[in-house]
């Protein structure tokens, strides 16, 4: 097998086992998986979830590298698409509030990682990027709309960790308690009120 095989089934494989290990972990949560549910997950030996991955916690933090790839990758693609910042600033908040019906396991695994941030400097830092790439392309946003003279924001940095907090809080409280709120009803609400609120328009 040449090189370029090689890293092609390694790609696959390393695909194939966090994805196993994104299931498995909804079901059982962080702390309750062991290597040999991944491996009957992925219908692969525990000895090649080894080979692959160095143990446990390297799995689990490529886990969560992966979650936040995709979701960065989305979130740049609906915004590829669009050219006006009220545009764009909607499309994040419906991405983002999207994920509850698109990836219904994903805040139930990034919740069970937060409870990790204290014990695993490198999960600590994934999530930090994490944040730190939404709240960026949010400022980025308001930038360009400030530019153009559709938004008027005196403090984008606040505004733009207002907005993250909202749309994470509500998808929080959500996925605790499905039955607390209509969540259409609230999504909608939410976009509004950045629009009206914390983004003012002239």
């Amino acid at each position: 097998m040449n090189e370029r095989n090689r890293n092609d089934l390694l790609n696959i494989r390393r695909a194939q086992l966090t994805a196993a290990a994104y299931k498995v972990v909804a079901q059982k949560g962080y702390n309750d998986f062991t290597i040999k549910d991944i491996a009957l997950e992925a219908g692969l030996s525990t000895g090649l979830v080894h080979y692959y991955f160095k143990n446990k916690e390297d799995l689990l933090f490529k886990l969560l590298k992966e979650m936040n790839a995709k979701l960065r990758d989305n979130l740049k693609k609906a915004l590829s698409e669009l050219s006006e910042p009220k545009d764009k600033l909607m499309a994040f908040c419906e991405e983002a509030l999207a994920l509850v019906d698109k990836e219904k396991a994903y805040f139930y695994v990034l919740i069970d990682f937060w409870a990790q941030i204290n014990h695993d400097t490198k999960i600590r830092q994934a999530n930090i990027k994490l944040f730190q790439s939404y709240r960026d392309e949010i400022a980025a946003i308001i930038h360009e709309g400030t530019a153009k003279g559709v938004f008027t924001v005196e403090d984008v940095k606040p505004t733009s960790v207002i907005i993250i907090a909202l749309i994470q809080g509500t998808i929080i409280q959500y996925a605790i308690d499905h039955d607390a709120f209509d969540y259409g009803e609230i999504k909608a609400k939410i976009k509004e009120q950045i629009l009206c609120k914390v983004i003012k328009e002239k």
